[in-house]
């Protein structure tokens, strides 16, 4: 678990695809340029691993509830292949409304597709 980088939520990540996200940052970063050690350092320093109890629960550190404003309801939204937890109020925060929602993804799904190399397909 770590906070996200951009948002004000925690992501929970599988320990599987949290190493292939560590791996493909190790990958672009350079081991021997100094600004990439230190993101590199703040990317994984950040991070709690947490385990399940035997009721199948988790206790989140208090300082990611302080940093993420969680006080007590939250919502768990999946997100690709990792959990984001938001504090409940700025989660409902979060979302288009409807009408621009979907004209906004009838345009993205209007694209011409593209391979991972970024190649029309």
């Amino acid at each position: 678990m770590r906070k996200d980088v951009f948002q004000d939520c925690l992501v929970l990540y599988p320990e599987e695809v949290w190493n292939e996200e560590l791996d493909e940052l190790r990958q672009r970063l350079n081991k021997w340029n100094a600004n990439h050690q230190l993101i590199f350092r703040q990317f994984v320093s950040d991070v709690e691993i947490i385990t399940m109890d035997g009721n199948g629960r988790i206790l989140i550190p208090k300082r990611y509830l302080q940093i993420t404003g969680i006080q007590s309801d939250v919502r768990f939204i999946g997100v690709d292949n990792k959990i984001e937890i938001w504090a409940k109020e700025r989660a409902e925060k979060l979302f288009m409304e409807p009408k621009a929602f979907g004209a906004a993804l009838e345009e993205i799904m209007k694209e011409e597709r593209r391979t991972t190399n970024n190649e029309l397909k």
